[in-house]
């Protein structure tokens, strides 16, 4: 056995070579799945499948957690546990457009049908209000609005109370998670909105604050996010314009002190940690006060992964005026539409074409636990991660060529010289060829050293002064497996050709990956 191994090892080294390079570009990836999990949360776990359109609500019930979605146009309400496991599943006899306003509990909901409030108590509707213009609601607050009058529903009574009436027509009405605050928008005038949020103290509605945003033309409110706490009131809101076929997307944040306030706002500079670069292209912005204060939960079109870009949810921290922002979810398609359940408990839809379904993450400790270890699907994503990447290495064998071509040319001017110095391996020659070789390549492979090879390449490859180390390494090892392989009858030209193979496959397996 041990014979026929050292008469074939010109053909099992080079095999053997490719399969450990495979297994570090396989672990590697593998490594980097695990390290997608974000810190102190579950695996993103799938609720459900089969949604349609952008509806989604979830809140916290005592037993988990009530989730109401969109499935095939009618209202679906499933049961799930602590765990993120589905116990009940329930198609509820309300038809819905594909981004429906609701507020649900368990069975019953609050709608809108033909441009009437409409209360479903498991059995049979009911209307609450005609011809309105409008309907919000966050977990605790529903509100719905006829031209410049705004209505608060009393979720137990199934009642409602004119709570205010504005200045100008209604455009949009905006419910905190906090109970009995809320921002309404109005049309001031053709590029200025009018802002003005109110605060429920004791059965009283109050004015808290009142401004205008100026917009440019074509650009539009599209949505306030607004929480208290003991520095006062944080209030975001987010622009979208139309331009070139594409949305742009602006978000503004400004902390009110007091009540009526001038506003001084600032834009809402993001930046992902992962790729330590400002994201411009964002969307749904989610305020959210915890005890280290306040936070931006918001999806972000970045990189999670060399080379692919995807929208993810992201939770963003205040820091020396950014808001630095680290995904949560960690999908290659889709995820939008997030509902922030508490602290480390998140829902949101992950759509890849017309089919959407339901992820979540939770803080829950047996799945943190669960998570923390590496899988049999981190294997085989790793897997098909790395040899998607491999490809790329053909752009890498053209660079070789170049730095092949100078030891090449060597090779055969010696041997039109002294062809007996490449049939009897004299040392000048292989160590001149071999210096070359080392020269050219040293220099030409700096240009793959880049930024995002320093980001994506494991710890192995990303040390100090790589750029100087690796290409000697490599020439060494290649050195090294060309000795294993030599036999007493080889030429140059052969001893070359297994060192330039040996090198080529290093190169293909450890650099291209990460380098375009």
């Amino acid at each position: 056995m041990i014979q026929h191994v050292k008469k074939k090892r010109t053909i099992y080294l080079p095999v053997m070579l490719i399969f450990l390079l495979i297994g570090l570009l396989t672990f590697h990836h593998a490594m980097k799945e695990r390290g997608l999990t974000p810190e102190g949360l579950s695996r993103n776990t799938e609720i459900v499948d089969g949604v349609t359109g952008k509806l989604l609500t979830a809140k916290k019930v005592d037993s988990g957690y009530d989730v109401h979605f969109n499935e095939n146009g009618k209202l679906t309400n499933v049961h799930v546990t602590e765990k993120l496991e589905v116990t009940n599943k329930e198609t509820l006899p309300i038809e819905l457009g594909l981004s429906a306003t609701i507020w649900a509990k368990n069975n019953t909901a609050y709608f809108i049908e033909d441009q009437a409030l409409t209360y479903f108590d498991g059995k049979e509707k009911r209307t609450i209000a005609d011809k309105i213009d409008g309907f919000e609601a966050s977990v605790t607050n529903l509100y719905y609005w006829e031209k410049d009058r705004i209505f608060k529903v009393d979720s137990t009574t199934k009642t409602s109370e004119q709570l205010v009436i504005t200045d100008h027509p209604v455009s949009n009405v905006f419910a905190s998670d906090q109970k009995g605050l809320f921002a309404v928008t109005s049309k001031k005038e053709e590029y200025t909105t009018q802002v003005s949020v109110y605060k429920t103290d004791e059965g009283t509605v109050n004015e808290s604050v009142k401004f205008d945003i100026n917009s440019i033309s074509g650009e539009s409110v599209t949505d306030i996010d607004l929480a208290e706490n003991d520095d006062g009131m944080h209030l975001i809101y987010q622009t979208g314009q139309a331009h070139g076929g594409t949305i742009i997307v602006r978000g503004h944040y400004a902390l009110f002190k007091k009540a009526q306030e001038e506003p001084s706002f600032n834009e809402v500079r993001v930046y992902d940690t992962f790729t330590n670069s400002r994201q411009r292209v964002f969307d749904n912005m989610n305020l959210v006060i915890t005890e280290n204060g306040p936070e931006i939960y918001l999806s972000i079109r970045s990189k999670i992964k060399p080379k692919i870009e995807s929208w993810n949810v992201y939770r963003a921290v205040p820091k020396d005026g950014k808001w630095l922002a680290s995904h949560i979810s960690t999908s290659t398609s889709v995820s939008k539409n997030h509902v922030y359940v508490d602290e480390g408990e998140l829902f949101w839809l992950d759509t890849r074409g017309k089919n959407a379904k339901i992820m979540a993450v939770s803080d829950h400790p047996e799945l943190v636990e669960k998570g923390e270890s590496l899988q049999a699907s981190d294997w085989v994503n790793g897997f098909y991660t790395g040899m998607a990447k491999l490809p790329y290495g053909l752009i890498l064998l053209l660079v070789a060529v170049m730095w092949l071509a100078p030891a090449i040319i060597f090779l055969f001017c010696v041997s039109f010289w002294n062809e007996d110095a490449i049939e009897q391996r004299r040392s000048w020659v292989r160590y001149s060829t071999i210096g070359l070789f080392t020269i050219f390549q040293y220099f030409l492979l700096q240009r793959f050293f880049t930024p995002m090879f320093e980001v994506f390449s494991p710890i192995y490859l990303s040390f100090q002064m790589h750029s100087l180390i690796i290409p000697i390494v490599l020439v060494l090892l290649s050195l090294l497996f060309t000795k294993l392989v030599r036999k007493s009858h080889w030429n140059l030209y052969q001893e070359f050709g297994y060192f330039s193979l040996f090198h080529t496959l290093m190169i293909i397996f450890l650099i291209s990956p990460y380098t375009i």
